[in-house]
């Protein structure tokens, strides 16, 4: 058997990409071999877990199209992975820091990113009556594809523009592999020209703002080997004031705060690991003590995040060679910052991104909450005491029975949102959300998660013809679960 066609082991893919394999066999145009099959054989963890088996194609050939087949076996991490069994309901992954103050970093749930097997066999009969046999010889094994849970786009500026772009660069990953200093992490928030780096400002700034209170986490490939080839050994934080003026800072190794070294990785669950990086995350650890003081004293103006290939070296312009990613920077604001008014409350939702992990968008101007649709369901109930009427007790009609009556109220709360005055950067971003199939209303300090379902049905790109005039944006959601309302019943007596 040979493989004529396979997706690269030497890079990792999308789990919603095409993953195609061409198979082919000398057996296959035998004769003497009757009702002759391919096999296709996946196995995640070392275990079996999926069996194809279809027929040659005209030109005799197997081909077999795997990407439905690990599609079932990847999810999300909504959980952090560190905490015990009984309390990952409780401990949301954005919580990072706060579920366990001296963990900050975690693994994945061993299913955002997989290495999987595909091997390949072959069966067939010695006459037309015989069942087939699985050729015990002829095989291929230990065909390994690395996936992460995402559409496998390369994006160069927008994701439409990436379909033809992926067609010619299967290694569309390797941008967003903790490297070098030029390197992002997975996350669909793209560098902000508007923005400079005070710790290297030679080094390209994946900007956002956010308020005292919220959470944040990213996501990054932490494999050291190939096909990741990761040097993310450690994050390093450094906080700002208003004047330019670093007031603490620190290194927080992944081996150290929850996750895992590079180096170390030998599982699934550590070949993506996550990191908290808000303000609330950073105020509630405890690796870096003094953090907790400068957060609640308000002294923080920004802070900037480096992934480093050390956990000794201070990033800078002279030791971008020690760097595993570029900057990403924070800017701590507050609900009245733009306008003066308290009035505007931040609602911030949290999206699984192209890449299968979090992005944030905050949504800082006055939203709306409202009552949306109510469904009622009736009965016809029967006038009078009809239950109770007896030899002792007359029948009686009763002006409070009888008629169309409610058995039950079910209603949905929706909101609208409105952004705050975004850049294009920040528009492609909303792209992302309004196409992502999970997202999350996050409260204050990561203490609830509220699945929501975006309803606006489309999303109007506007190009920025000048760069003095952003946009402002409004988004609408409803609450994925119904609004609890108390059921109706029937009347059965007076007392």
């Amino acid at each position: 058997m040979t493989a004529q066609q396979q997706p690269s082991q030497s890079y990792v893919h999308g789990a919603f990409e095409q993953l195609i394999y061409v198979i082919t066999s000398t057996e296959q145009a035998d004769a003497a071999n009757f009702r002759f099959r391919y096999i296709a054989d996946l196995l995640v963890g070392g275990v079996l877990v999926s069996r194809v088996r279809i027929y040659p194609n005209t030109a005799g050939a197997g081909v077999f199209r795997v990407d439905k087949l690990i599609q079932d076996w990847m999810s999300i991490t909504k959980a952090d992975m560190g905490t015990s069994v009984n309390e990952i309901n409780d401990k949301t992954i954005h919580k990072l820091g706060a579920n366990n103050t001296s963990e900050i970093w975690c693994k994945n749930n061993g299913e955002n990113f997989r290495k999987v097997e595909m091997n390949f066999r072959q069966e067939f009969s010695t006459s037309a009556t015989e069942d087939p046999v699985i050729d015990p010889v002829n095989n291929l094994t230990g065909l390994y594809i690395s996936c992460i849970m995402s559409a496998g786009l390369y994006r160069p500026t927008t994701w439409d523009e990436g379909i033809p772009d992926f067609l010619s660069n299967e290694n569309w990953i390797a941008s967003y592999i903790p490297t070098s200093y030029t390197k992002q992490v997975f996350s669909d928030r793209k560098t902000d020209t508007n923005f400079t780096s005070t710790t290297a400002p030679s080094v390209k700034v994946v900007h956002q703002d956010v308020t005292a209170y919220e959470v944040r986490t990213l996501g990054l490939g932490m494999d050291g080997a190939a096909p990741q080839s990761s040097v993310a050994v450690s994050a390093w934080i450094g906080l700002y004031n208003t004047s330019d003026t670093l007031i603490s800072s620190g290194f927080i190794t992944a081996a150290s705060g929850g996750g895992t070294a590079p180096g170390s990785v030998t599982t699934d669950g550590a070949r993506l690991q996550y990191i908290g990086v808000g303000p609330w995350n950073l105020t509630i650890q405890q690796l870096l003590p003094d953090f907790d003081t400068e957060f609640l004293a308000g002294n923080v103006s920004y802070y900037e995040v480096f992934f480093m290939q050390d956990g000794t070296t201070v990033p800078a312009n002279g030791t971008t060679g020690s760097m595993a990613s570029l900057c990403y920077r924070y800017s701590v604001v507050g609900s009245d910052c733009m306008y003066g008014n308290t009035n505007y409350n931040f609602v911030t939702l949290a999206f699984q991104n192209s890449f299968g992990c979090w992005d944030y968008q905050t949504f800082s101007l006055l939203h709306q909450r409202k009552t949306g649709s109510i469904n009622r369901k009736t009965f016809e109930q029967v006038a009078g005491n009809w239950d109770t009427a007896d030899a002792n007790q007359d029948f009686n009609f009763r002006g409070d029975q009888g008629g169309t009556r409610i058995a039950q109220v079910s209603a949905t709360q929706e909101m609208t949102a409105n952004t705050d005055l975004f850049n294009q950067d920040e528009v492609d971003l909303l792209e992302s959300l309004f196409i992502s199939p999970n997202v999350f209303l996050i409260g204050s300090r990561g203490e609830s998660v509220t699945p929501i379902v975006i309803t606006d049905t489309s999303f109007m790109r506007k190009k920025n013809v000048n760069t003095r005039s952003p946009f402002l944006y409004q988004i609408k959601f409803k609450y994925a679960k119904e609004r609890p309302t108390t059921k109706g019943g029937t009347y059965r007596r007076y007392s």
